[in-house]
């Protein structure tokens, strides 16, 4: 019976995702994956995955389901209270913030998607549509409909900058340090889910609201 080609695949994702954490995707060459994941065999990860965004894609289609599930709880939860936009703004937060706290492979993803925000040809929704996350998108919609006293174009504004705000800070949580780690992870959790939310529900000046 010949061998089965996962355990070397599962391998090579391993690497990768400890890599582009560490080092950032740019900076990552396929050779030196290779080489981390022990795979001696130099076609390996053309045989597997093509190219490095073949690579990267079959990670995050690895790594995304239990954020997107995760994602799918927590606007069930925001939609079962109707007058609740804190609840809304945990669904954007509170996935990554929770990973930034857990295991050694769970922050390395924080860090991975950190890294993918902040290159500009890719948004953080772009990222979540590639594995058919339409929660994020769901949530905008429900914002919206929920922040009256503020304009639709500043709030999507608003969305899209403090997604990259709060992303970029639960990456400096996942990567560690003592100025990372004043709060306890709930305390850090809960503090991030609030500093999105004051940030998207306050009023526009006049200028900005006509």
């Amino acid at each position: 019976m010949p061998r089965s080609p996962e355990p070397a695949r599962q391998q090579i994702l391993d690497a990768a995702l400890r890599l582009f954490a560490g080092r950032g995707i740019a900076a990552v060459s396929m050779r030196e994956i290779r080489i981390e994941a022990n795979q001696r065999n130099a076609g390996a990860l053309q045989y597997h995955f093509g190219t490095k965004d073949g690579l990267l894609r079959a990670l995050l289609e690895r790594e995304l389901p239990p954020v997107i599930e995760r994602r799918r709880v927590l606007l069930a939860e925001a939609m079962s209270r109707p007058e609740d936009t804190r609840a809304v703004a945990a669904v954007f937060v509170l996935p990554f913030a929770e990973l930034a706290t857990g295991t050694a492979h769970e922050r390395s993803l924080v860090l991975l998607l950190s890294d993918l925000h902040n290159d500009v040809s890719l948004s953080l929704y772009q990222i979540m549509d590639l594995v058919g996350d339409t929660a994020a998108n769901d949530a905008a919609m429900l914002l919206r409909a929920r922040i009256q006293h503020v304009p639709i174009a500043i709030l999507d504004e608003r969305l899209v900058v403090a997604n990259s705000i709060y992303l970029n800070a639960a990456a400096l949580r996942a990567r560690g340090g003592a100025r990372e780690r004043r709060l306890d992870d709930r305390a850090f959790q809960e503090n991030l889910v609030d500093m999105f939310h004051g940030a998207i529900i306050v009023p526009a000046k006049t200028g900005l609201a006509s």
